[in-house]
């Protein structure tokens, strides 16, 4: 039962790109899914390697962008950065924390595989 509570949580996330609400807050979520805050920590520890909520959301994040600044070489960082939630500089600073590199570097040495 809490892993499909779960997965449905993610689901929706990931599917309606809630994550791309730029002040996406736990508040929200737990009024979506009529949970109470201690639940959806729970959930997240159990299921998302304990993570908190903005940790969850960020590692959304990150992988999504990643995959535009791979795929999508039109776009730029900071278009990347908005379609994914963030502000550039936290892109950037999430993005060093993860990859030891900027996103623009990143692009750079990508674009060259």
């Amino acid at each position: 039962m809490c892993l499909s509570l779960y997965q449905t949580i993610d689901a929706t996330i990931r599917h309606e790109k809630l994550y791309a609400v730029p002040n996406l807050m736990r508040e929200d979520i737990m009024h979506r899914f009529s949970i109470g805050r201690h639940r959806l920590n729970a959930l997240l520890t159990k299921f998302a390697d304990g993570k908190s909520f903005p940790q969850y959301i960020n590692e959304i994040r990150i992988r999504e962008a990643h995959l535009l600044l791979t795929t999508q070489y039109s776009l730029s960082i900071s278009d990347v950065a908005q379609k994914v939630g963030l502000s550039p500089s936290n892109l950037r600073e999430l993005w060093k924390q993860r990859y030891g590199m900027t996103p623009t570097d990143f692009r750079r040495i990508s674009k060259h595989k």
